[in-house]
């Protein structure tokens, strides 16, 4: 949005961006209740091989859209804010609340009324490369809002938040693996159809990696437990770490001995932070098990840790090149 203009042609910009940006020929009117809410709309958009990304925020504004019966995209809308949002679906008027999650059909000609704007990150994602027929569409566009849905919170709406994360523009095919694996899943479950363990691999093995990092530091982490987390069998659960370079139970003791280590270099010996103290902050069940790890990865014991600084810093950044996706 260039500097300077004023709210007329702020608008003006808007309208002409918007019917080009989405792909589907848009039309945008200025809404009769616009709130007292300065209309300074923006929009992101990444694509890629087989999907496009685009988040919108939108000041006040009535909208429509002409039919695209050329369009093989399978929308998906996760609408963040939308306080007093209108939908026009089939000629129907439907009020969206703020968070839900829904299909939306950009083949026909619909259109919305925000009175009070709103913000909003649709995922499109070629219906080909899903393997899913007409009839699949139908019912999946009949659904109501997904927001509950635990693959939606697990999956979508994370790969949704995080996309602006720096360096994603060179990421750009992976990305595509993930945001389609998140796709499959989600389909398959709401379609009660098998989803193929190659498709859900890159992003159940994303949201498992993270799942780990954040909770590493639970004691009865283990393989069991994330498999019940996640509803997976364990097979299942150690093929996605088959091609990394830390298996499932080496990436959970290397976060555990990374933190060990950072708190054994850190911490103040006028404290008294016992060596138990430490491995239970860390995740590991006894002092026993964390004088193991440390000694796997270091080569020292901990009560040369303290002696041999440099070297255990050199430890620590081959701890965390190792953790690396």
């Amino acid at each position: 949005m260039p500097e300077g203009l004023s709210p007329e042609q702020r608008f003006e910009h808007w309208r002409a961006w918007y019917g080009s940006a989405v792909e589907t020929p848009m039309r945008l009117e200025k809404s009769a209740r616009q709130t007292p809410v300065s209309f300074n709309p923006s929009a992101i958009n990444l694509a890629g091989p087989g999907f496009s990304l685009i988040e919108m925020l939108n000041g006040p504004a009535l909208g429509s859209w002409a039919p695209n019966p050329d369009s093989n995209d399978l929308r998906l809308v996760y609408f963040r804010e939308a306080r007093g949002l209108t939908l026009a679906l089939d000629g129907a008027h439907e009020p969206v609340s703020p968070g839900s999650v829904r299909f939306v059909d950009a083949s026909a000609a619909g259109g919305f009324d925000a009175p009070e704007g709103f913000h909003a990150l649709q995922l499109n994602i070629d219906r080909s490369s899903l393997e899913i027929n007409e009839a699949a569409t139908g019912s999946l566009l009949r659904l109501p809002d997904l927001s509950k849905h635990p693959i939606v919170g697990t999956f979508v709406i994370p790969a949704l938040m995080s996309w602006k994360r720096p360096g994603i523009q060179e990421e750009v095919s992976g990305t595509a693996d993930i945001l389609r694996s998140v796709m499959a899943t989600l389909v398959g479950s709401l379609l009660g159809a098998p989803t193929d363990e190659e498709a859900q691999k890159p992003a159940l093995g994303k949201a498992v990696k993270k799942y780990i990092d954040d909770s590493y530091d639970t004691p009865n982490l283990n393989a069991a437990t994330i498999a019940e987390r996640f509803n997976l069998s364990r097979r299942s659960l150690f093929y996605f770490f088959e091609d990394e370079k830390l298996h499932l139970g080496e990436r959970i003791r290397a976060l555990r001995t990374r933190k060990a280590l950072q708190l054994l270099l850190t911490s103040d010996p006028t404290q008294r932070v016992t060596y138990e103290e430490i491995a239970t902050s860390c995740g590991f069940t006894n002092v026993q098990s964390m004088r193991r790890a440390v000694k796997e990865f270091t080569g020292m014991n901990v009560r040369e840790i303290n002696r041999s600084e440099l070297l255990i810093r050199y430890a620590l950044q081959q701890l965390q090149e190792s953790l690396k996706p």
